[in-house]
C-alpha cells in the first residue's frame, strides 16, 4: 500500500513538474478559443449532418465491404472534419491578426514610452549599474520590447573604461549617471555605502558629485580638497616605500616637462628625491613634505645640516658635540669665541654643536670632527649610515655641474610647493607642532569650492588616513581645474590616485584576517584619464598593477577619456597601454574622431564569420552575336553563370561605425564578472532624462 502511494505521489509531482507549465503554456487565449469554436462545431455536425446509411452511397458500401478500416476512419473523418477546420482556421486568422496588426499597434504604443521596469534598486544587496537601452544588436534600430544592460556586482569590480570623442556625452551620459547609482546604493546604511575618490581637471564634476550625495542624504560624505579649501593634505605622508614616492615624483617630471631619451636623468632625479625622503623619515619627527624636498635639494648646507641631525638622532654621534683642531681654534678665537670651547685632550677643542656653528664653520671653510661614533645600533642607524654612504660616496662624488643640472630638473617641479598658498594645503605642518584637529564627523561637507571663512588666517584641517576615509564611506573629490595649474592638478591627482589605490590594497590581507567583516566597496571615478594615467614596466605603482587587484579589493575602477590614442601619446613604451586596457573588462565606445582608436575599437569587438557570394559568366560562341561583348556576328553560342560562397571573416563593427555614433549612442563590450559577452549597441540614458523615457522618444523631442 505504501509503495502504491508513493508511486502516485511520484506520478502527481512529475504531472505538477511537467505536464501542467506546458499546459500552462499551451492554453493562450487563442488555444482556448479555437478549442471552443472547433468543439461547437463538431457538435452542430454531429447533430445536423448524418453520416450516409448503408445504401446511400454505392462507393462508401463498396469500401465498407472491401477494407472496414478504411471506411471506419472516413467515416470519423466525416465528423470531425467540420470542428478541426474551425479550430484550423480561427488559429490561423489570430495568428494573421497577431502578426500583421496587433504587432504594429503594439509596436506604436511601445514605442510612445513603455521601457521595462529599471533593473537595479538602491536597496539591493550588492550594488549593480544600468548601462542603458538595449535594442536591436548591431543595426541602429528600435524593437518592440527593449531591454537594459546591466553590469552586475562581479563585472564592476573588473573595473569600466569609457572612450568618446569630445560632447559625445561622457560626462552627462555614462559618468554622472554612473555616479548616481553607485553613490546612491545603500545611501542609508552606514556601512555598506561606498566610499569613492574622484578626480576630474574641468572642475564642474565636483558639484555635480555633491549635489548627488546631498540628494542621496549623503551630504557629510563629501570631502573636497584642493587650493582655497578647507583641508590639507600631505603626498609624502604615506606608507609607501621612498623609492616608490620618489619614482612617482621622477615620473611626473618626465610627464610634465618632456621624456628624455636618455634614462640617466630619471634614474638620477628618482635617487636625490629618494635618499631626501629617507633622511627626513630619520629625523626625530620623521614628517617630511615636497617642500622640504624642494628646500634640501638646492641648499647645500641644509642637506649637510639634516644630515647631522640624522646622525645624533640615529646615536651615531655624541649629542650636541664637534671637535676642532687646535691650532685652527686659535687662528679663528675672535670669530669663534661666542661659543663655550673646552680642551678634550692634546691639540683639540670641543664645543656644542648647534646649527649656527655648523653655519659658521661652514661659511668659513674649516674643517672639524666629531667623536668616534658608536656602532650602530638598530635600523635607524642602518638607515641613517645607508643615506650617509650615498651622500659622501656618490652624491658629492659627482661633477660640481651634474649635480647642479639634477637639482634643477628636480627643482622645476618642486619649487611649486614653496609658494604659501600651495604649501599652505600640501605641504603641512608636522601633526606634533599643532593642535589635534577636530574629528571628521565634526566637520560638515562644505558646497565645493568653498573658501576657509577667513582668508589667510583660518586653520585647515588635516585629512584623515585615507584607509579610514574608505572604511569611513567618505567621498574624496579633488577640485583643482587645470586652466588654473595644470601641471600641479596632475601631479596631486596623480599622486592622490597613488596613494588611495595603495590603501585599498591593504584590504587582502585584512579580509583574510577578518572573514566575517564587510568590505563596502570603493569607486575610483577619473575624468579625462588620460591626465592622471600612469603605467610601465618599471613603474611600481603603476595603474594595471593597482587594477589588476581591484576585484578582490572591492574597488569598482570607472575612468574615461578622449580615445585610445590620447592614453598612447602620455604612456611611455609601445605596448603599455595594452597592458592597462587589458585590466578594464568593460569598455564603452562613444563616437570616436580618431581612425586609429576606430580601428583599435572595431579589433576589440572581434570579427564574425559570414559566406560570401561570388559571380562568374563564361561565354563560348562560334563567329556570331556575341552577348557579353556585343558585337554582331553569326553562328552558334553558348552562355553560363555560375554562383559561388566563400567563407570570410569580417568586423562585427566596422571602423567607421564608430566615427558616426549619435550622442549618447554607445558599442559595448560587456563582462558580467564570469564571461566576456558579445559587442552589441547601447543607448545610454542622460542624468537629466527621465529613466521611463526611451531613447528613440527622447531623440524625436530632440532632447538629446
Amino acid at each position: 500500500m505504501s509503495a502504491l502511494v508513493r508511486v502516485i505521489g511520484a506520478a502527481a509531482g512529475w504531472t505538477a513538474a511537467h505536464v501542467l507549465p506546458a499546459l500552462a503554456r499551451a492554453l493562450t487565449w487563442r488555444a482556448v478559443l479555437a478549442f471552443v469554436l472547433g468543439s461547437a462545431a463538431l457538435a452542430w455536425a454531429a447533430s445536423s449532418r448524418p453520416f450516409p446509411a448503408s445504401g446511400a452511397n454505392p462507393i462508401l458500401d463498396l469500401i465498407a465491404i472491401e477494407d472496414p478500416a478504411a471506411y471506419r476512419v472516413i467515416r470519423a473523418w466525416f465528423l470531425v472534419a467540420p470542428g478541426a477546420a474551425v479550430f484550423g482556421s480561427v488559429l490561423l486568422i489570430t495568428g494573421a491578426w497577431r502578426v500583421w496588426i496587433e504587432s504594429r499597434r503594439t509596436s506604436g504604443r511601445r514605442g510612445r514610452g513603455v521601457l521595462p521596469p529599471w533593473p537595479a534598486d538602491p536597496a539591493d544587496d550588492a550594488p549593480s549599474l544600468v548601462v542603458g537601452e538595449l535594442h536591436h544588436p548591431v543595426v541602429p534600430a528600435e524593437i518592440v520590447q527593449p531591454e537594459w544592460l546591466t553590469i552586475p556586482e562581479k563585472g564592476l569590480y573588473t573595473g569600466l573604461a569609457i572612450f568618446g570623442a569630445i560632447g559625445t556625452g561622457k560626462t552627462s551620459a555614462c559618468m554622472n549617471p554612473f555616479a548616481r547609482q553607485l553613490l546612491g546604493w545603500q545611501a542609508g546604511d552606514e556601512t555598506k555605502r561606498a566610499a569613492a575618490l574622484v578626480l576630474e581637471v574641468k572642475g564642474d564634476f565636483c558639484y555635480d558629485i555633491h549635489d548627488i550625495l546631498t540628494t542621496a542624504g549623503r551630504e557629510r560624505d563629501y570631502i573636497e580638497l584642493g587650493i582655497g579649501g578647507r583641508w590639507q593634505w600631505n603626498p609624502l605622508d604615506s606608507d609607501l616605500d621612498s623609492y616608490s614616492l620618489a619614482y612617482t615624483v621622477a615620473t611626473l617630471l618626465n610627464q610634465l616637462f618632456g621624456r628624455s631619451k636618455e634614462p640617466f636623468w630619471q634614474q638620477a632625479y628618482t635617487n636625490l628625491v629618494r635618499w631626501i625622503i629617507e633622511l627626513h623619515r630619520a629625523l626625530p619627527d620623521p614628517w617630511c613634505t615636497l617642500r622640504d624636498v624642494y628646500r634640501c635639494a638646492i641648499d647645500p648646507k641644509r642637506f649637510a645640516r639634516t644630515i647631522e641631525k640624522a646622525r645624533r638622532n640615529a646615536g651615531l654621534v655624541p649629542p650636541n658635540t664637534l671637535e676642532l683642531d687646535g691650532g685652527i681654534w686659535k687662528q679663528h678665537y675672535a670669530t669663534l669665541d661666542a661659543w663655550d670651547w673646552k680642551p678634550a685632550g692634546p691639540g683639540r677643542f670641543v664645543a656644542r654643536a648647534d646649527d649656527d656653528l655648523v653655519d659658521r664653520l661652514t661659511e668659513l671653510g674649516l674643517k672639524w670632527t666629531t667623536p668616534d661614533p658608536p656602532a650602530p645600533a638598530g635600523d635607524l642607524a642602518d638607515r641613517v649610515a645607508a643615506v650617509e654612504r650615498w651622500y659622501k660616496h656618490d652624491w658629492m662624488e659627482l661633477d660640481t655641474k651634474l649635480r647642479t643640472s639634477i637639482v634643477e630638473g628636480v627643482s622645476t617641479f618642486l619649487a611649486m610647493f614653496d609658494l604659501p598658498d600651495v604649501a599652505r594645503v600640501f605641504c603641512p605642518d608636522s601633526p606634533k607642532s599643532r593642535k589635534p584637529p577636530p574629528s571628521v564627523e565634526d566637520l560638515p561637507a562644505p558646497p565645493p569650492g568653498e573658501a576657509p571663512p577667513s582668508a589667510g588666517g583660518a586653520v585647515l584641517r588635516p585629512l584623515p588616513r585615507l584607509d579610514r576615509l574608505i572604511e569611513d564611506g567618505r567621498v574624496l573629490a579633488l577640485n583643482m581645474p587645470a586652466g588654473a595649474s595644470p601641471a600641479l592638478a596632475r601631479a596631486m591627482g596623480v599622486m592622490l590616485k597613488n596613494a588611495w589605490l595603495q590603501a585599498l590594497l591593504k584590504r587582502p590581507a585584512q579580509m583574510k584576517r577578518q572573514p566575517d567583516r564587510y568590505f563596502r566597496p570603493a569607486v575610483f571615478i577619473c575624468d579625462e584619464y588620460q591626465s592622471f594615467v600612469t603605467v610601465g614596466e618599471d613603474d611600481p605603482s603603476g595603474d594595471e598593477k593597482a587594477f589588476a587587484l581591484t576585484r578582490q579589493c572591492r574597488c569598482i575602477p570607472i575612468v574615461a577619456t578622449q580615445s585610445v590614442s590620447s592614453l598612447r601619446s602620455v604612456l611611455p613604451g609601445q605596448d603599455a597601454w595594452r597592458a592597462l586596457i587589458q585590466t578594464l573588462r568593460t569598455r564603452i565606445f562613444l563616437s570616436l574622431s580618431d581612425e586609429s582608436s576606430a580601428e583599435l575599437a572595431s579589433a576589440m569587438c572581434g570579427k564574425i564569420l559570414r559566406y560570401a557570394p561570388t559571380f562568374s559568366f563564361s561565354e563560348q560562341s562560334q563567329p556570331g552575336l556575341s552577348i557579353l561583348r556585343a558585337r554582331a556576328g553569326g553562328g552558334k553560342g553558348s552562355l553560363g553563370a555560375t554562383k559561388s560562397f566563400r567563407e570570410s571573416r569580417d568586423p562585427l563593427f566596422h571602423p567607421r561605425t564608430f566615427t558616426l555614433l549619435d550622442n549618447c549612442q554607445a558599442i559595448v563590450l560587456p563582462y558580467d564578472g564570469r564571461r566576456s559577452l558579445s559587442a552589441t549597441r547601447v543607448y545610454l540614458k542622460p542624468w537629466y532624462l527621465p529613466r521611463d523615457l526611451p531613447y528613440w522618444r527622447a531623440r524625436e523631442e530632440k532632447r538629446l
